[in-house]
């Protein structure tokens, strides 16, 4: 099952939840990211916690493109481009990450989610700098 319209790392987490309820009828009962290694941090920290999916149900697996660590600057490049501002703005409602994803839908193709999972409506919906504190599937409240 892939995922076609995700516009920034945390759409791509989102929406796969969503997705995943779409084909097989439940929420998953853990996730597991595989990406790159320095993307690390931004998942495991910033995506699942504005989620709010729980930690020991969330694994990130890290690979690069060949055995040789990447170079520093990627991890500077990294934080400087993504951590510093989905710290600020966890669902990238504001500011570089709103134009970045506005920038990666320049035909203006309209996302069918949440159609498909309407329990996670308030939190597709939601633009906040804290984190979303309705309920959700996955949580207890």
């Amino acid at each position: 099952v892939t995922e076609e319209y995700a516009r920034d790392s945390f759409e791509n987490l989102l929406f796969s939840v969503c997705r995943f309820y779409e084909v097989v009828g439940r929420y998953p009962e853990s996730i597991t990211v595989v990406s790159f290694s320095f993307k690390k941090e931004r998942f495991e920290t910033l995506h699942r916690a504005a989620l709010r999916w729980p930690s020991e149900k969330f694994h990130y697996v890290g690979v690069d493109v060949d055995e040789h660590p990447l170079p520093r600057e990627v991890y500077e490049a990294e934080k400087r481009n993504s951590l510093v501002h989905f710290k600020k703005d966890p669902y990238g409602c504001f500011g570089a990450l709103a134009q970045k994803k506005a920038a990666r839908n320049p035909f203006r193709k309209q996302i069918p989610y949440p159609k498909g999972c309407p329990a996670m409506q308030p939190i597709f919906e939601y633009c906040g700098e804290s984190l979303y504190e309705g309920p959700l599937p996955w949580t207890s409240n």
